[in-house]
Protein backbone atom coordinates (compact mmCIF):
# COMPACT_ATOMS: atom_id res chain seq x y z
CA UNK A 1 0.00 0.00 0.00
CA UNK A 2 1.33 3.49 -0.89
CA UNK A 3 2.17 5.71 1.72
CA UNK A 4 1.09 9.74 2.00
CA UNK A 5 3.67 10.75 0.38
CA UNK A 6 3.84 8.59 -2.57
CA UNK A 7 -0.01 9.63 -2.73
CA UNK A 8 0.75 13.06 -2.64
CA UNK A 9 3.79 13.10 -5.20
CA UNK A 10 1.71 10.92 -7.54
CA UNK A 11 -1.34 13.76 -7.33
CA UNK A 12 1.25 16.30 -7.66
CA UNK A 13 2.22 14.87 -11.19
CA UNK A 14 -0.96 14.89 -12.27
CA UNK A 15 -3.14 18.03 -10.77
CA UNK A 16 -1.30 21.53 -11.33
CA UNK A 17 -3.22 22.96 -7.92
CA UNK A 18 -1.98 19.99 -5.78
CA UNK A 19 1.88 20.63 -7.31
CA UNK A 20 1.27 24.68 -6.55
CA UNK A 21 0.75 24.09 -3.14
CA UNK A 22 3.52 21.82 -2.52
CA UNK A 23 6.01 23.86 -4.66
CA UNK A 24 5.18 26.90 -2.52
CA UNK A 25 6.17 25.15 0.90
CA UNK A 26 9.54 24.00 -1.16
CA UNK A 27 10.49 27.46 -2.31
CA UNK A 28 9.29 29.51 0.32
CA UNK A 29 9.69 26.98 3.56
CA UNK A 30 9.80 29.76 6.28
CA UNK A 31 6.69 31.44 5.14
CA UNK A 32 3.25 30.25 6.19
CA UNK A 33 0.95 29.03 3.02
CA UNK A 34 -2.67 30.36 3.28
CA UNK A 35 -4.86 28.10 0.62
CA UNK A 36 -7.68 29.49 -0.53
CA UNK A 37 -10.10 28.16 -3.44
CA UNK A 38 -9.57 30.57 -5.69
CA UNK A 39 -5.73 29.29 -6.32
CA UNK A 40 -7.42 25.87 -7.11
CA UNK A 41 -9.84 28.15 -9.78
CA UNK A 42 -6.97 29.58 -11.55
CA UNK A 43 -5.00 26.36 -11.46
CA UNK A 44 -6.94 24.27 -12.97
CA UNK A 45 -7.72 26.89 -16.00
CA UNK A 46 -4.26 27.34 -16.27
CA UNK A 47 -3.99 23.10 -16.60
CA UNK A 48 -7.01 23.38 -19.05
CA UNK A 49 -4.25 25.38 -21.07
CA UNK A 50 -1.90 23.32 -20.91
CA UNK A 51 -4.23 20.10 -21.92
CA UNK A 52 -5.25 22.51 -24.86
CA UNK A 53 -8.62 22.60 -23.69
CA UNK A 54 -8.09 26.51 -23.50
CA UNK A 55 -6.24 28.13 -26.09
CA UNK A 56 -6.12 32.00 -25.17
CA UNK A 57 -6.80 33.10 -21.20
CA UNK A 58 -6.94 36.37 -19.50
CA UNK A 59 -6.67 36.30 -15.77
CA UNK A 60 -7.72 39.35 -13.69
CA UNK A 61 -6.99 38.97 -10.21
CA UNK A 62 -5.62 41.40 -7.24
CA UNK A 63 -2.23 42.06 -6.22
CA UNK A 64 -0.78 39.44 -3.19
CA UNK A 65 -3.35 36.60 -3.72
CA UNK A 66 -0.35 34.33 -5.29
CA UNK A 67 -1.18 35.12 -8.93
CA UNK A 68 2.33 35.61 -9.82
CA UNK A 69 3.53 32.20 -8.20
CA UNK A 70 0.36 30.05 -9.89
CA UNK A 71 1.01 31.32 -13.03
CA UNK A 72 4.36 32.17 -13.78
CA UNK A 73 6.89 30.27 -11.10
CA UNK A 74 4.28 27.18 -10.65
CA UNK A 75 3.20 26.54 -14.18
CA UNK A 76 6.57 26.52 -15.98
CA UNK A 77 7.70 24.16 -13.51
CA UNK A 78 4.84 21.30 -14.18
CA UNK A 79 4.45 21.25 -17.25
CA UNK A 80 8.50 20.92 -17.71
CA UNK A 81 8.17 17.90 -15.70
CA UNK A 82 5.34 16.62 -17.83
CA UNK A 83 6.81 17.66 -21.02
CA UNK A 84 10.19 18.73 -20.35
CA UNK A 85 11.07 19.82 -23.93
CA UNK A 86 8.32 22.30 -23.90
CA UNK A 87 9.37 26.53 -24.59
CA UNK A 88 8.52 28.43 -22.40
CA UNK A 89 8.31 32.46 -22.50
CA UNK A 90 7.67 35.37 -19.81
CA UNK A 91 7.02 38.94 -20.37
CA UNK A 92 6.61 41.40 -17.89
CA UNK A 93 6.52 45.44 -17.78
CA UNK A 94 10.10 45.13 -15.62
CA UNK A 95 13.01 42.61 -16.93
CA UNK A 96 14.02 42.50 -13.11
CA UNK A 97 11.12 40.72 -12.45
CA UNK A 98 10.39 38.41 -15.10
CA UNK A 99 14.13 37.18 -14.29
CA UNK A 100 13.07 37.03 -10.24
CA UNK A 101 10.12 34.54 -11.45
CA UNK A 102 12.42 32.36 -13.94
CA UNK A 103 14.84 31.99 -11.24
CA UNK A 104 12.06 30.73 -8.87
CA UNK A 105 11.05 28.56 -11.18
CA UNK A 106 14.89 27.11 -11.80
CA UNK A 107 14.83 27.04 -7.56
CA UNK A 108 11.45 24.30 -7.71
CA UNK A 109 13.57 22.23 -10.65
CA UNK A 110 16.50 21.82 -9.08
CA UNK A 111 15.30 20.86 -5.50
CA UNK A 112 15.55 17.83 -4.32
CA UNK A 113 11.30 16.75 -3.92
CA UNK A 114 10.80 18.23 -7.47
CA UNK A 115 13.53 15.46 -8.48
CA UNK A 116 12.18 12.78 -6.78
CA UNK A 117 8.62 13.42 -9.06
CA UNK A 118 10.37 13.98 -12.27
CA UNK A 119 12.99 13.26 -14.76
CA UNK A 120 13.49 16.48 -16.12
CA UNK A 121 17.22 18.36 -15.44
CA UNK A 122 18.26 21.54 -16.46
CA UNK A 123 21.53 22.10 -18.70
CA UNK A 124 24.04 23.72 -17.23
CA UNK A 125 25.69 24.68 -20.58
CA UNK A 126 22.48 26.94 -20.96
CA UNK A 127 21.50 28.46 -17.35
CA UNK A 128 21.56 32.15 -17.55
CA UNK A 129 19.92 34.50 -15.28
CA UNK A 130 16.73 35.11 -17.34
CA UNK A 131 16.83 31.96 -19.56
CA UNK A 132 17.64 28.56 -18.66
CA UNK A 133 16.95 25.30 -20.99
CA UNK A 134 16.59 21.27 -20.42
CA UNK A 135 18.61 18.69 -21.28
CA UNK A 136 15.78 17.54 -23.39
CA UNK A 137 15.81 21.21 -25.29
CA UNK A 138 12.84 22.64 -23.29
CA UNK A 139 13.59 26.33 -22.16
CA UNK A 140 12.15 28.92 -19.71
CA UNK A 141 12.86 32.80 -21.31
CA UNK A 142 11.93 35.67 -19.63
CA UNK A 143 12.24 39.07 -20.47
CA UNK A 144 10.69 42.55 -20.07
CA UNK A 145 7.75 44.26 -22.73
CA UNK A 146 10.57 46.28 -23.75
CA UNK A 147 13.48 43.94 -25.21
CA UNK A 148 11.74 40.68 -26.17
CA UNK A 149 13.98 39.37 -28.88
CA UNK A 150 13.56 36.34 -31.56
CA UNK A 151 13.09 33.47 -28.99
CA UNK A 152 10.44 30.94 -30.06
CA UNK A 153 8.01 29.51 -27.55
CA UNK A 154 4.68 26.86 -27.43
CA UNK A 155 3.62 28.73 -24.01
CA UNK A 156 3.96 32.07 -23.88
CA UNK A 157 2.76 33.94 -20.03
CA UNK A 158 2.39 37.87 -20.22
CA UNK A 159 2.52 38.71 -16.34
CA UNK A 160 1.66 42.53 -15.67
CA UNK A 161 2.53 43.77 -19.19
CA UNK A 162 1.67 47.61 -17.96
CA UNK A 163 3.45 49.38 -15.06
CA UNK A 164 0.42 51.15 -12.62
CA UNK A 165 2.34 54.05 -12.84
CA UNK A 166 2.25 54.13 -16.51
CA UNK A 167 -0.84 52.93 -17.47
CA UNK A 168 -2.62 56.12 -17.91
CA UNK A 169 -0.09 57.23 -20.83
CA UNK A 170 -2.16 56.31 -23.91
CA UNK A 171 1.46 56.26 -25.49
CA UNK A 172 3.30 53.73 -23.18
CA UNK A 173 -0.43 51.74 -23.00
CA UNK A 174 -0.57 51.44 -27.03
CA UNK A 175 3.01 50.98 -26.91
CA UNK A 176 2.44 47.99 -24.67
CA UNK A 177 -0.12 47.04 -26.89
CA UNK A 178 1.50 47.30 -29.97
CA UNK A 179 4.11 44.67 -28.50
CA UNK A 180 1.85 42.02 -27.58
CA UNK A 181 -0.15 42.12 -30.97
CA UNK A 182 3.08 42.76 -33.49
CA UNK A 183 5.76 41.11 -31.65
CA UNK A 184 4.67 38.30 -28.82
CA UNK A 185 1.63 36.75 -30.70
CA UNK A 186 4.62 36.33 -33.78
CA UNK A 187 6.84 34.62 -31.28
CA UNK A 188 5.17 30.82 -31.38
CA UNK A 189 7.05 28.32 -32.65
CA UNK A 190 3.78 26.43 -34.05
CA UNK A 191 1.11 29.33 -34.67
CA UNK A 192 -1.66 26.90 -34.48
CA UNK A 193 -1.11 24.86 -31.02
CA UNK A 194 0.24 28.13 -29.37
CA UNK A 195 -1.10 28.97 -26.41
CA UNK A 196 -1.39 32.70 -24.52
CA UNK A 197 -1.53 33.42 -20.76
CA UNK A 198 -2.20 37.05 -19.85
CA UNK A 199 -2.28 37.38 -16.06
CA UNK A 200 -2.32 41.74 -14.73
CA UNK A 201 -4.63 43.28 -12.16
CA UNK A 202 -6.67 45.99 -14.42
CA UNK A 203 -5.23 49.47 -15.11
CA UNK A 204 -7.52 51.00 -17.28
CA UNK A 205 -10.57 50.72 -19.06
CA UNK A 206 -8.35 50.26 -22.68
CA UNK A 207 -5.34 48.44 -21.23
CA UNK A 208 -3.95 44.91 -22.57
CA UNK A 209 -7.11 42.79 -21.20
CA UNK A 210 -9.53 45.62 -22.57
CA UNK A 211 -8.28 46.20 -25.84
CA UNK A 212 -7.36 41.55 -26.27
CA UNK A 213 -10.78 40.82 -25.38
CA UNK A 214 -12.45 43.11 -28.12
CA UNK A 215 -11.21 39.96 -30.15
CA UNK A 216 -13.04 36.80 -30.18
CA UNK A 217 -11.56 33.50 -28.85
CA UNK A 218 -10.07 34.85 -24.94
CA UNK A 219 -11.43 33.16 -22.26
CA UNK A 220 -11.65 35.43 -19.60
CA UNK A 221 -11.17 34.55 -15.97
CA UNK A 222 -12.21 37.81 -13.59
CA UNK A 223 -11.09 37.47 -10.02
CA UNK A 224 -12.44 40.47 -8.09
CA UNK A 225 -11.43 41.02 -4.40
CA UNK A 226 -14.33 41.82 -2.84
CA UNK A 227 -18.02 41.30 -4.91
CA UNK A 228 -19.74 44.10 -4.24
CA UNK A 229 -22.70 44.38 -6.39
CA UNK A 230 -23.21 40.78 -7.47
CA UNK A 231 -22.07 36.96 -6.75
CA UNK A 232 -19.35 35.33 -9.75
CA UNK A 233 -19.69 31.60 -10.29
CA UNK A 234 -16.45 29.76 -12.22
CA UNK A 235 -16.60 26.48 -14.12
CA UNK A 236 -14.23 24.40 -15.44
CA UNK A 237 -13.51 20.49 -15.93
CA UNK A 238 -16.67 19.46 -13.72
CA UNK A 239 -15.56 21.88 -10.69
CA UNK A 240 -17.60 25.16 -10.06
CA UNK A 241 -16.35 27.82 -7.45
CA UNK A 242 -18.76 30.60 -6.36
CA UNK A 243 -17.98 34.55 -4.97
CA UNK A 244 -21.09 35.54 -3.46
CA UNK A 245 -22.41 38.66 -3.11
CA UNK A 246 -20.83 40.70 -0.20
CA UNK A 247 -17.95 38.02 -0.30
CA UNK A 248 -14.19 38.76 -0.34
CA UNK A 249 -12.60 36.56 -2.24
CA UNK A 250 -9.28 36.30 -0.02
CA UNK A 251 -10.54 36.77 3.01
CA UNK A 252 -7.54 35.31 5.02
CA UNK A 253 -5.05 37.55 3.66
CA UNK A 254 -6.94 40.60 1.89
CA UNK A 255 -9.13 41.23 4.83
CA UNK A 256 -11.57 43.82 5.04
CA UNK A 257 -8.73 46.50 7.00
CA UNK A 258 -6.30 45.44 4.10
CA UNK A 259 -8.94 46.26 1.56
CA UNK A 260 -10.04 49.15 3.13
CA UNK A 261 -6.84 50.66 3.50
CA UNK A 262 -5.85 49.89 -0.03
CA UNK A 263 -8.63 51.87 -1.00
CA UNK A 264 -7.94 54.50 0.98
CA UNK A 265 -4.20 54.46 -0.47
CA UNK A 266 -5.40 54.17 -4.41
CA UNK A 267 -8.42 56.02 -4.53
CA UNK A 268 -11.62 54.69 -6.08
CA UNK A 269 -10.53 54.67 -9.43
CA UNK A 270 -7.40 52.76 -9.24
CA UNK A 271 -8.64 50.58 -6.24
CA UNK A 272 -11.68 49.58 -8.98
CA UNK A 273 -9.72 48.84 -11.22
CA UNK A 274 -6.53 46.96 -9.11
CA UNK A 275 -8.74 45.70 -7.26
CA UNK A 276 -12.25 45.24 -8.31
CA UNK A 277 -11.31 44.38 -12.11
CA UNK A 278 -13.47 46.86 -12.98
CA UNK A 279 -11.56 49.82 -14.19
CA UNK A 280 -14.36 52.58 -15.50
CA UNK A 281 -13.29 55.45 -17.83
CA UNK A 282 -11.61 58.17 -16.32
CA UNK A 283 -13.79 61.79 -15.12
CA UNK A 284 -14.70 63.30 -11.77
CA UNK A 285 -11.55 64.35 -10.76
CA UNK A 286 -10.40 67.85 -8.73
CA UNK A 287 -11.25 69.83 -12.15
CA UNK A 288 -13.21 68.28 -15.07
CA UNK A 289 -11.96 68.62 -19.07
CA UNK A 290 -14.60 69.62 -20.04
CA UNK A 291 -13.89 73.42 -18.58
CA UNK A 292 -10.91 73.67 -20.81
CA UNK A 293 -11.39 76.09 -23.70
CA UNK A 294 -9.51 76.25 -26.82
CA UNK A 295 -7.48 78.14 -29.34
CA UNK A 296 -7.09 77.32 -33.04
CA UNK A 297 -3.34 77.63 -33.74
CA UNK A 298 -1.88 80.63 -34.68
CA UNK A 299 -4.94 82.72 -33.47
CA UNK A 300 -2.61 83.87 -30.15
CA UNK A 301 -0.40 87.21 -30.45
CA UNK A 302 2.06 86.51 -27.59
CA UNK A 303 3.78 89.70 -28.20
CA UNK A 304 0.38 90.98 -26.52
CA UNK A 305 0.89 88.88 -23.35
CA UNK A 306 3.20 88.86 -20.36
CA UNK A 307 4.46 84.72 -20.71
CA UNK A 308 6.28 82.96 -17.71
CA UNK A 309 8.12 79.70 -18.31
CA UNK A 310 7.36 77.08 -15.37
CA UNK A 311 9.89 74.65 -14.22
CA UNK A 312 9.20 71.47 -12.34
CA UNK A 313 11.97 69.44 -12.43
CA UNK A 314 11.95 65.85 -11.27
CA UNK A 315 13.78 65.25 -7.76
CA UNK A 316 16.33 63.21 -6.79
CA UNK A 317 19.33 62.18 -4.80
CA UNK A 318 22.09 64.16 -5.67
CA UNK A 319 24.40 61.26 -6.05
CA UNK A 320 21.86 60.48 -8.96
CA UNK A 321 22.21 63.32 -10.47
CA UNK A 322 23.43 62.58 -14.05
CA UNK A 323 21.20 59.34 -13.94
CA UNK A 324 17.72 58.95 -15.57
CA UNK A 325 15.80 55.77 -16.36
CA UNK A 326 12.67 54.79 -17.13
CA UNK A 327 11.33 54.81 -14.21
CA UNK A 328 12.38 58.47 -12.83
CA UNK A 329 10.31 61.41 -12.48
CA UNK A 330 9.48 63.62 -15.53
CA UNK A 331 10.83 67.43 -15.88
CA UNK A 332 7.66 69.66 -16.74
CA UNK A 333 8.34 72.87 -17.92
CA UNK A 334 5.02 75.11 -19.25
CA UNK A 335 4.90 78.02 -21.26
CA UNK A 336 1.97 80.11 -19.95
CA UNK A 337 0.89 83.55 -21.36
CA UNK A 338 -1.43 86.43 -19.54
CA UNK A 339 -3.55 87.99 -22.18
CA UNK A 340 -5.78 91.24 -22.74
CA UNK A 341 -9.28 89.90 -22.56
CA UNK A 342 -7.88 88.50 -18.82
CA UNK A 343 -7.54 85.13 -19.59
CA UNK A 344 -4.60 82.13 -19.21
CA UNK A 345 -2.92 80.70 -22.63
CA UNK A 346 -1.09 77.39 -22.32
CA UNK A 347 1.24 78.15 -25.37
CA UNK A 348 4.17 75.35 -24.86
CA UNK A 349 5.10 72.29 -22.70
CA UNK A 350 7.76 70.57 -22.33
CA UNK A 351 7.70 66.98 -20.63
CA UNK A 352 11.08 64.68 -20.55
CA UNK A 353 12.92 62.52 -18.24
CA UNK A 354 16.31 64.73 -18.21
CA UNK A 355 19.33 64.87 -16.34
CA UNK A 356 20.66 68.80 -14.69
CA UNK A 357 22.53 69.22 -17.64
CA UNK A 358 19.82 68.13 -20.68
CA UNK A 359 17.51 69.80 -18.15
CA UNK A 360 19.40 73.39 -18.48
CA UNK A 361 19.87 73.31 -21.98
CA UNK A 362 16.40 72.66 -22.44
CA UNK A 363 15.11 75.38 -20.38
CA UNK A 364 17.84 78.11 -22.51
CA UNK A 365 16.38 76.72 -25.56
CA UNK A 366 13.05 77.21 -24.47
CA UNK A 367 13.58 80.64 -23.22
CA UNK A 368 15.36 81.54 -26.59
CA UNK A 369 12.39 80.69 -28.68
CA UNK A 370 9.70 82.32 -26.35
CA UNK A 371 12.16 85.52 -25.92
CA UNK A 372 11.54 85.74 -29.84
CA UNK A 373 8.60 85.07 -30.16
CA UNK A 374 7.39 87.60 -27.51
CA UNK A 375 9.60 90.47 -28.69
CA UNK A 376 10.64 90.79 -24.66
CA UNK A 377 11.96 87.90 -22.36
CA UNK A 378 9.18 85.69 -20.28
CA UNK A 379 9.48 85.05 -16.75
CA UNK A 380 10.63 82.16 -15.03
CA UNK A 381 9.65 80.21 -12.34
CA UNK A 382 11.68 77.79 -10.91
CA UNK A 383 11.08 75.22 -7.94
CA UNK A 384 13.09 76.48 -4.97
CA UNK A 385 14.08 72.97 -4.04
CA UNK A 386 15.88 72.39 -7.16
CA UNK A 387 16.78 75.40 -7.92
CA UNK A 388 19.46 75.20 -5.39
CA UNK A 389 21.05 71.92 -6.77
CA UNK A 390 20.67 73.45 -10.82
CA UNK A 391 21.76 77.37 -9.86
CA UNK A 392 25.15 76.21 -10.32
CA UNK A 393 24.45 74.55 -13.98
CA UNK A 394 22.15 77.63 -14.77
CA UNK A 395 25.01 80.23 -14.07
CA UNK A 396 27.17 78.52 -15.51
CA UNK A 397 25.18 78.27 -18.76
CA UNK A 398 24.57 81.84 -18.77
CA UNK A 399 28.47 82.48 -18.72
CA UNK A 400 29.32 80.28 -21.26
CA UNK A 401 26.50 81.47 -23.70
CA UNK A 402 26.42 85.04 -22.71
CA UNK A 403 22.76 84.59 -22.37
CA UNK A 404 21.13 85.81 -19.18
CA UNK A 405 17.97 85.95 -17.93
CA UNK A 406 16.92 86.04 -14.07
CA UNK A 407 14.54 83.24 -12.15
CA UNK A 408 11.84 83.61 -9.58
CA UNK A 409 12.37 80.73 -6.80
CA UNK A 410 8.86 79.28 -6.21
CA UNK A 411 7.87 77.36 -3.68
CA UNK A 412 5.66 78.83 -0.75
CA UNK A 413 4.00 76.60 1.93
CA UNK A 414 1.00 75.35 0.11
CA UNK A 415 0.57 71.21 -0.73
CA UNK A 416 0.31 69.97 -3.90
CA UNK A 417 -3.22 69.76 -3.81
CA UNK A 418 -3.47 73.39 -2.80
CA UNK A 419 -1.62 74.76 -5.64
CA UNK A 420 -3.45 72.66 -8.00
CA UNK A 421 -6.75 73.54 -6.37
CA UNK A 422 -6.29 77.24 -7.41
CA UNK A 423 -6.62 76.15 -11.35
CA UNK A 424 -10.48 75.39 -10.66
CA UNK A 425 -11.97 78.71 -10.91
CA UNK A 426 -10.11 80.00 -12.85
CA UNK A 427 -10.71 76.94 -15.14
CA UNK A 428 -14.47 76.58 -14.41
CA UNK A 429 -15.45 80.17 -15.51
CA UNK A 430 -13.35 79.32 -18.97
CA UNK A 431 -10.53 81.31 -18.09
CA UNK A 432 -7.91 78.51 -19.50
CA UNK A 433 -7.02 78.15 -23.48
CA UNK A 434 -5.03 75.03 -24.55
CA UNK A 435 -4.25 74.60 -27.84
CA UNK A 436 -5.52 71.29 -29.98
CA UNK A 437 -2.43 69.32 -29.86
CA UNK A 438 1.51 69.85 -28.45
CA UNK A 439 3.81 67.34 -30.22
CA UNK A 440 7.02 66.88 -28.24
CA UNK A 441 9.89 63.92 -29.04
CA UNK A 442 11.40 62.93 -25.95
CA UNK A 443 14.65 61.67 -25.44
CA UNK A 444 14.00 57.93 -25.93
CA UNK A 445 12.93 59.12 -29.48
CA UNK A 446 8.68 58.30 -28.71
CA UNK A 447 5.90 61.13 -30.16
CA UNK A 448 3.54 62.09 -27.25
CA UNK A 449 0.80 64.58 -27.44
CA UNK A 450 1.56 66.71 -24.56
CA UNK A 451 -1.98 68.24 -24.22
CA UNK A 452 -3.53 65.00 -24.61
CA UNK A 453 -1.15 63.51 -22.31
CA UNK A 454 -1.90 66.83 -19.63
CA UNK A 455 -6.16 65.80 -20.69
CA UNK A 456 -6.16 62.34 -20.10
CA UNK A 457 -3.34 61.30 -17.83
CA UNK A 458 -3.11 64.07 -15.30
CA UNK A 459 -6.05 66.15 -14.92
CA UNK A 460 -9.09 63.75 -14.67
CA UNK A 461 -6.98 61.75 -12.08
CA UNK A 462 -5.50 64.39 -10.03
CA UNK A 463 -4.60 63.96 -7.15
CA UNK A 464 -4.71 60.38 -6.76
CA UNK A 465 -2.27 59.70 -9.89
CA UNK A 466 1.41 59.31 -9.04
CA UNK A 467 2.88 61.49 -11.87
CA UNK A 468 1.06 65.07 -11.94
CA UNK A 469 4.18 67.43 -13.45
CA UNK A 470 2.63 69.25 -15.82
CA UNK A 471 -0.22 70.07 -13.60
CA UNK A 472 1.90 71.35 -10.79
CA UNK A 473 3.87 73.46 -13.04
CA UNK A 474 1.20 75.13 -14.44
CA UNK A 475 -0.10 75.96 -11.31
CA UNK A 476 3.08 77.62 -10.30
CA UNK A 477 1.65 80.70 -12.52
CA UNK A 478 -0.30 81.73 -9.67
CA UNK A 479 3.12 82.32 -6.95
CA UNK A 480 3.16 85.46 -5.63
CA UNK A 481 7.00 86.12 -6.25
CA UNK A 482 6.09 86.05 -9.65
CA UNK A 483 4.26 89.03 -9.90
CA UNK A 484 2.25 88.23 -13.02
CA UNK A 485 -0.75 90.56 -14.09
CA UNK A 486 -1.92 90.82 -17.02
CA UNK A 487 -1.35 93.43 -19.82
CA UNK A 488 -3.78 96.31 -20.58
CA UNK A 489 -5.54 96.20 -24.20
CA UNK A 490 -4.05 97.99 -27.58
CA UNK A 491 -6.87 100.22 -28.16
CA UNK A 492 -7.82 102.12 -31.33
CA UNK A 493 -7.98 105.77 -31.65
CA UNK A 494 -11.69 105.49 -32.15
CA UNK A 495 -11.53 103.65 -29.06
CA UNK A 496 -9.58 105.59 -27.36
CA UNK A 497 -11.76 108.46 -28.13
CA UNK A 498 -15.20 106.77 -27.85
CA UNK A 499 -14.30 104.75 -24.18
CA UNK A 500 -11.60 106.49 -22.49
CA UNK A 501 -7.75 105.78 -22.19
CA UNK A 502 -8.89 103.12 -18.98
CA UNK A 503 -11.53 101.35 -20.06
CA UNK A 504 -11.22 97.85 -21.18
CA UNK A 505 -10.34 96.69 -24.56
CA UNK A 506 -11.71 94.54 -26.90
CA UNK A 507 -12.77 90.96 -25.21
CA UNK A 508 -11.99 88.85 -28.54
CA UNK A 509 -8.18 90.33 -28.49
CA UNK A 510 -7.07 86.94 -30.71
CA UNK A 511 -9.35 88.10 -33.72
CA UNK A 512 -8.87 91.99 -33.12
Amino acid sequence: MPSDSEVLDALCRENLEAFTCKAFETLEPATPFMYNWHIGCVSEHLQAVWEHEIQNIVINIPPRTLKTFSGPVAMPAWGLGKNPSTKFMLTSFKGGLAEKMTRSTRKIIKSSWYQGLFDTKISEELNRQYYFETTEYGQYYSSSMSSVTGEGCDIQICDDPQSPDEALSDTIRESTIDTIRGTLFSRFNDPRTGRFILIQQRLHDDDATGNLLKDMGWYHLKLPAEAINKSYSYSIRGRTWTLEKGELLFPQRLTREVLDKARERLGDYNYAGQYLQEPVPIGGGLIKVEWVQYYKQGSVKPKEMNVAILVDPAGGDEDEKNKKDKNSDWTAMMVVGLAPDNNYYLLDIIRDRLNPTERIDTLFMLHRKWNGLCGKPPKVGYEKYSMQSDNHYIKAKQSLDAYHFPLVEVAGPKSKTSRVSRLVPDMQNGRWYFPQSLIYIDGEGRKWDLVQELLKTEIPTFPRSKHDDMLDALSRIYESDLSMVFPKPKLSMTERAGRGYNQPGPQDWRDA
